[in-house]
């Protein structure tokens, strides 16, 4: 049975990026049309101050990565399924002279309740229509436009993921908290997620280090997302190149982005 958003329920989405009603959008499902994908990196790379399309795509799924915060907090803390398919999107389109921060709307934002029954089937449902049915689709797209990848794009997704289940979701009173985390990282398989034969967010999950410049643990990617090819140059405080890159071993990205390869092409 379906539901309208209750306003406290609103009100959460909205700190991941989700808004009611966007007055300059693209419809996502556009860009999966070639041209005006090609066409929408390249306004986006200029937009960004990206030093190429490759940074461009890196930072935009980051930004898209919110698409599955909604999706996957909507299921674990209330029960409930958000239609993120492609058809159901709208994105805030970018501007000049505009951060873009990309905020999202839903054609039908309708929450549909989980009926009590099986929800192992049910979670399964809503990881597979999030993931192969929406966001591989667009990363395949990004790495063939973009020659970026898809390890990168990956673990822009799974970055956000982890901070939702470790961080935003730690002290939350839902029992599924634990379950649906543990079921995203080891138990869910390869097609849910896409044509693979392993889960592609596990490879991400590895042990924190503490940061003493930073004063706390973190998690070190496995990859580089470029974002230091904006116009900031700035590096994440997470960035595999951070070290490296103090003696020259990591020039521009290339080493880390290099190194994976060919391991994206066994994913």
């Amino acid at each position: 049975m379906g539901s309208k958003m209750r306003v406290e329920e609103l009100a959460q989405l909205q700190k991941y990026r989700f808004k009611p009603e966007l007055t300059n959008s693209i419809n996502v499902i556009d860009l999966l049309n070639d041209v005006f994908l090609q066409d929408f990196f390249k306004k986006l790379a200029n937009i960004m101050g990206a030093r190429n399309e490759k940074a461009a795509a890196s930072i935009f799924i980051k930004r898209y990565a919110f698409v599955a915060v909604m999706s996957l907090y909507t299921m674990t803390a209330w029960n409930k399924k958000l239609d993120v398919s492609l058809h159901n999107l709208k994105m805030e389109a970018p501007e000049p002279g505009k951060d873009w921060l990309s905020s999202f709307s839903l054609v039908d934002d309708t929450l549909q309740n989980w009926d009590g029954k099986n929800r192992q089937k049910w979670r399964e449902e809503i990881v597979n229509n999030l993931f192969a049915k929406n966001i591989d689709i667009l990363i395949n797209k990004l790495a063939n436009i973009a020659g970026i990848p898809r390890l990168i794009l990956w673990e822009n997704i799974a970055v956000y993921l982890f901070w939702l289940y470790e961080t935003e979701l730690k002290e939350h009173e839902s029992a599924n908290v634990l379950e649906d985390f543990t079921y995203l990282l080891f138990e869910g398989e390869g097609p849910l997620f896409g044509a693979y034969n392993q889960n592609p967010l596990q490879r991400y999950y590895g042990d924190k280090t503490n940061m003493v410049k930073w004063n706390n643990e973190v998690r070190i990617r496995n990859t580089c997302c470029f974002s230091y090819q904006l116009q900031a140059g700035k590096r994440c405080k997470t960035c595999p190149c951070t070290q490296i890159a103090m003696d020259g071993r990591c020039q521009d990205g290339e080493g880390i982005y290099c190194s994976v390869r060919s391991a994206a092409r066994k994913i």
